[in-house]
């Protein structure tokens, strides 16, 4: 799997995240609490990657198709309003990547362990940020769950197209 396409997973489980709080609060109530959650003065998350090598689980793409272009591509395709698409490309663990020097064309090792940590850490940066969200507390269990199922799905067809089991060994 590439890196770009780890990405647009990420990117379609975030839209999704997104248009279901939307749903949830009501577009313009959502808008607000975006705004008032301020991701710019959210501490730095580390990144899980060196910037300007190719890590070890990462392997040289050679010459490949222009991956930002795929990715805009997809983000149109997704059909968000302007507001909540603004705030899918700001999302945090994204932009981590996007603005790091690794090669989006990149392919994940074949086998190694780092793809499903990728995938884990995903999950615990969107779990992270629903609860950044400054949200009334009597609506925070409901939120919660609206937000996690695109996370859930993102996880299991993400660690299926890693050939690893998405439910762990039994």
């Amino acid at each position: 799997m590439k890196l770009v396409e780890f990405l647009i997973l990420v990117l379609a489980a975030h839209a999704e995240t997104l248009k279901r709080l939307a749903a949830f609060f009501g577009e313009e109530a959502f808008v607000e609490i975006l705004e008032e959650s301020d991701d710019e003065n959210a501490p730095p998350r580390k990144s899980n990657h060196p910037r300007g090598t190719l890590p070890r689980w990462m392997e040289d793409p050679g010459s490949e198709p222009n991956a930002y272009a795929l990715l805009e591509g997809t983000v149109r395709d997704f059909d968000l309003p302007a507001v909540l698409q603004f705030h899918l490309w700001a999302y945090p663990p994204y932009r981590a990547f996007i603005e790091s020097s690794v090669n989006l064309n990149a392919k994940l090792t074949p086998g190694d362990d780092a793809g499903k940590a990728l995938v884990e850490n995903a999950c615990a940066d969107a779990e992270e940020w629903v609860k950044s969200l400054p949200m009334p507390s009597v609506v925070t269990v409901a939120a919660y769950k609206a937000a996690a199922v695109p996370w859930l799905r993102f996880r299991t067809e993400t660690l299926k197209r890693l050939g690893r089991r998405p439910l762990g060994s039994v």
